[in-house]
């Protein structure tokens, strides 16, 4: 029962840290759609690097304990990057797969793009907390 507290707990301040990353985020996201009106794809990819490396620098720190013995914070940090590069190409198709969709099927909602955000976010959120564990703690 330790162990599951543990975890709730780590995952209780990633969602913290996480939602932080995420107003970083998304506060890109919205300049870059919004105002410099740049396509979905490229404004997810541009908005997310400050957020990731938010997040991991702030969770290595503070959530996580890190395990020394392993590969070293920068390997971590490319690793975590180099993942979350992954995950942000195949989310931002996803995203502008789902504004295509939307748009071709007359959902001319004004903030689209911005609820395509919202949608993807939980998903994206959980992975990265797993992934973020694994790195700091078993790495």
């Amino acid at each position: 029962m330790v162990g599951l507290k543990k975890i709730v707990l780590q995952f209780v301040k990633f969602l913290f840290v996480s939602g932080t990353g995420w107003m970083i985020d998304f506060s890109l996201y919205f300049i870059f759609t919004s105002i410099l009106k740049y396509e979905v794809f490229y404004s997810n990819i541009l908005s997310s690097i400050p957020a990731i490396t938010f997040v991991f620098i702030v969770s290595i720190k503070k959530i996580f304990r890190e395990n020394r013995n392993g590969i070293s914070t920068r390997k971590k940090y490319l690793i975590y990057f180099l993942y979350q590069m992954l995950l942000v190409m195949l989310v931002s198709l996803l995203g502008q797969f789902l504004y295509l969709f939307a748009l071709n099927h007359n959902f001319k909602y004004k903030a689209m793009k911005i609820v395509i955000k919202l949608i993807i976010t939980p998903i994206t959120m959980t992975i990265n907390f797993f992934v973020m564990k694994f790195l700091s703690e078993k790495l």
